[in-house]
C-alpha cells in the first residue's frame, strides 16, 4: 500500500490492572485469559469493516477508514457501535470468569478521529501496514487518561472530533458524560472529551 493521508477513526484499548492480574497466573493461563478478551474485541471491529492494526500486549489498536477512504461519519459510528458490542461481550465473559474463579476483565478505550498517514512500512525482510499521526496518538492518550476514573467493565473516552462526525440522530441516542477540555501528553491543544455511558444492558437504546 502506497503512503497516503486518510481521514480515520481510531479505537485504542488497554486492559485495566493487567500487572496485578498477571501476578496470579502462569504465562499460559494469562495468555488464554487475554485471548478470551481479544475474541470479543476483534470481531466487534472487523464485523464493521474496521482493521485491527496491531496488538499492544494487553490491548489493541483498531482503525476505521483504511485501507480505502470511506464515509467518516459512518466510520465514527462504527467505532462507537463496536464499543457497545465489546461492553456486552465483556459482561458475558466476566460471568464465565467468575464461575471459574478467574479474575474478571476490565478495559479502557479511547476513540478519536482525524487525518493519518497510512501505508506499507518496512523493508523486503519485514513489512507492515502503518497508521501514523495525531488521530492514533490521541486515541492512545484518551485510553490512558486518568486511569483511576473508571466504573464498570468498559470505560470509553471520546473526543469531540469523533462526536461531531456523527449524524444528529445517532449522537442524540448516546448518553454522554462531558469531561471538558483535557490536556493530553504530547499535544499543545487540549482535547474536548466526553465519556460514553451505557445503560444496564449495554445497548444503544434506553
Amino acid at each position: 500500500f502506497q503512503g497516503q493521508q486518510l481521514p480515520i477513526t481510531t479505537l485504542f484499548t488497554d486492559t485495566a490492572s493487567f500487572t496485578s492480574v498477571s501476578e496470579g497466573m502462569s504465562p499460559r493461563e494469562l495468555m488464554d485469559w487475554l485471548n478470551r478478551g481479544m475474541e470479543i474485541c476483534v470481531p466487534a471491529v472487523t464485523e464493521r469493516d474496521g482493521m485491527v492494526n496491531k496488538f499492544t500486549g494487553d490491548g489493541m489498536l483498531a482503525v476505521f477508514g483504511v485501507p480505502l477512504p470511506g464515509d467518516p461519519s459512518a466510520e465514527a459510528q462504527a467505532a462507537i457501535e463496536a464499543a457497545f458490542q465489546i461492553k456486552q461481550g465483556l459482561e458475558a465473559l466476566n460471568e464465565k470468569l467468575k464461575a471459574e474463579g478467574a479474575p474478571t476483565m476490565r478495559v479502557r478505550m479511547g476513540i478519536h478521529s482525524g487525518e493519518a498517514l497510512v501505508g506499507s512500512m518496512g523493508s523486503a525482510e519485514r513489512i507492515e501496514y502503518a497508521v501514523i499521526g495525531d488521530a492514533v496518538n490521541c486515541a492512545s492518550r484518551l485510553e490512558s487518561y486518568d486511569k483511576n476514573r473508571h466504573e464498570g467493565v468498559l470505560r470509553v473516552l471520546l473526543s469531540s472530533t469523533t462526536l461531531e462526525l456523527l449524524s444528529s440522530e445517532f449522537r442524540q441516542s448516546l448518553k454522554l458524560d462531558y469531561w471538558g477540555p483535557v490536556q493530553v501528553k504530547g499535544r499543545d491543544e487540549p482535547l474536548d472529551v466526553s465519556e460514553l455511558k451505557f445503560n444496564s444492558k449495554g445497548s444503544l437504546r434506553p
